[in-house]
């Protein structure tokens, strides 16, 4: 339906599809033929970024990195692409007495902010949500416009500081950890980013305990369980499809 070229090389595209927009959840996921024929053969996985319901449309939002982005984000309005979703399990949605943190890396913003405002929409209490945003330069945090929108706190981080604290996220998340340890349990945790950012939300999640969902971005071939390309080891030693019974994990049960 649209192309939105949100900086240089981080693209926004809608698409029609009655289907997809009526039932994804925030974590699910679409997996994409690039453009129409054979090539690339793989299709790509892509985090529902948005919903809108009345429009009957959702939104992913990708940065290119390799050939089969560099394709899309040459798409025009009005091609078909050959897409299956919604995939995946969601993240699950917390009581209302709970204080919530979601913490997004890069990227990782695209399933966040579509939990974000299903939570508002279902009418969650902004004031309990604390989001934190990182990335690696002021350009590159999206959005920032919207936040002011829902009224949460939001907390942001560069590497280079150029905007908000200088550092990666995990740290202001542990400072922040350490700061709310009285309210742990009545807290719930909900991340998205780089590999290694989740590997360390998940040693975090074990070292104290913490009630938090990660939602992983590993490579899909074949998007429905059947490659086992997509695995992760799990802390009972076994493997789970990221594409089957994730993507989104307990970052407690997962070893990254």
């Amino acid at each position: 339906v649209s192309k939105e070229a949100l900086r240089d090389n981080i693209f926004k595209l809608t698409f029609s599809s009655p289907f997809i927009s009526k039932r994804a959840k925030p974590g699910n996921f679409v997996h994409m033929r690039v453009r129409s024929g054979d090539h690339p053969l793989l299709r790509r996985a892509f985090s529902i970024h948005s919903t809108d319901k009345n429009k009957n449309s959702f939104d992913i939002l990708f940065r290119v990195v390799g050939k089969g982005t560099e394709i899309l984000s040459r798409a025009n309005p009005g091609e078909l692409l050959d897409t299956l979703g919604p995939m995946g399990n969601s993240f699950t949605l917390p009581s209302k007495n709970k204080k919530i943190m979601l913490v997004a890396g890069g990227m990782g913003i695209a399933p966040l902010w579509f939990l974000l405002t299903h939570l508002r929409d279902k009418g969650f209490d902004p004031t309990r949500i604390t989001f934190l945003y990182g990335a690696r330069t002021k350009g590159e945090l999206l959005s920032l416009q919207k936040f002011k929108k829902i009224k949460v706190q939001l907390i942001l981080t560069t590497d280079d500081g150029s905007m908000g604290e200088k550092g990666l996220v995990t740290n202001t998340f542990l400072r922040e950890v350490k700061k709310r340890k009285q309210d742990h349990s009545n807290s719930i945790i909900y991340s998205c980013g780089p590999q290694m950012m989740l590997a360390k939300m998940s040693d975090l999640a074990k070292e104290f305990n913490l009630a938090c969902q990660i939602s992983l971005e590993n490579h899909m071939p074949c998007g429905v369980g059947a490659c086992w390309g997509c695995v992760v080891k799990s802390s009972d030693g076994k493997y789970r499809r990221v594409c089957a019974e994730g993507p989104v994990f307990d970052a407690r049960e997962v070893n990254l």
